[in-house]
């Protein structure tokens, strides 16, 4: 019956990935990359010891209506929600209300977590009678929280991916646009995010 014990505990430290006599992270620390970048993931102001929130900001004078990432997280590391649940939060940048909407409509705004601890998230202009704006700010946050369940390793290097980022053009076209043209001008523009460097500490 001890043995039974035994064995089953070993096989639960394993599951868990804390099988490991170093010491275990419980913060992330991160670097920005270089602002000449262009397109960058930085570290934002509201980040704490316990939470990182990486911002999304882009070159300023490029303009924009809106922006998109599918974002992958490494062993060790869990993404965290902000107020309302979501996985996501609007850097302020773009109107994410149609002129139209009522107070009771939604926002242009979605994050969902999807099979290899990847997070796809967006916040996007709904009504094209709207500028386009300025993407040299912070237009979207996300927060990174070390995972207790899986024990990364004080001081390991992790890996962030941006495995796919695109932004809405300036230009997509008028509703009096012939057909041709405007799905020529609703073509999402690619994006290379650059992203710095993570710590486990």
């Amino acid at each position: 019956m001890r043995t039974q014990i035994l064995v089953a505990g070993l096989a639960a430290l394993v599951v868990s990935g804390c099988f490991s006599s170093a010491p275990t992270a419980s913060a992330l620390a991160y670097t920005d990359p270089p602002a000449t970048s262009g397109w960058r993931l930085v570290r934002d102001p509201s980040s704490t010891a316990s939470r990182l929130v990486l911002g999304l900001v882009g070159p300023a004078g490029t303009l924009t209506r809106g922006v998109g990432v599918n974002l992958q997280a490494p062993r060790g590391v869990r993404f965290g929600t902000f107020d309302g649940g979501l996985a996501v939060e609007d850097g302020g940048v773009y109107d994410l209300r149609s002129l139209d909407d009522g107070p009771e409509e939604p926002l242009a705004i979605a994050a969902g977590l999807k099979k290899g601890n990847v997070l796809s998230a967006g916040v996007f202009q709904k009504d094209r009678r709207r500028p386009a704006k300025d993407s040299g700010a912070t237009l979207l946050r996300v927060a990174l929280e070390v995972d207790p369940s899986t024990c990364p390793a004080a001081g390991s290097s992790l890996t962030l991916t941006v495995l796919r980022a695109a932004a809405i053009p300036e230009d997509i076209g008028l509703t009096t646009d012939q057909p041709v043209a405007l799905a020529r001008k609703l073509a999402l523009t690619e994006l290379d995010v650059a992203v710095g460097t993570l710590v486990a500490n």
